[in-house]
């Protein structure tokens, strides 16, 4: 009769059996990690500086097509009560 072979070293349990309990342990380890991780609060940062900039752009451009197109519309009327009359 052959005998089982020894293990070597302790018996590894699972410490958290229950799938449920596994995922919230992962869940709790990503959250501390993400909380320590510096680089995210960077690419954030930067995203708010570049929608800042956007937003100016936005405004100004909204504002000289304002006024192009008043300045457009009067040239168009001196030109059409010239030709008229």
């Amino acid at each position: 009769m052959q005998q089982a072979p020894l293990q070597q070293g302790p018996v590894r349990r699972d410490p958290l059996p229950c799938s449920a309990a596994r995922l919230h342990h992962r869940a709790a380890r990503l959250v501390r990690r993400f909380a320590r991780d510096r680089s995210g609060a960077t690419a954030i940062e930067y995203g708010l500086i570049i929608s800042l900039i956007f937003l100016v752009i936005v405004g100004a451009v909204t504002a000289f097509g304002n006024h192009a197109t008043d300045v457009f519309n009067t040239a168009a009327e001196a030109i059409a009560s010239a030709m008229s009359g």
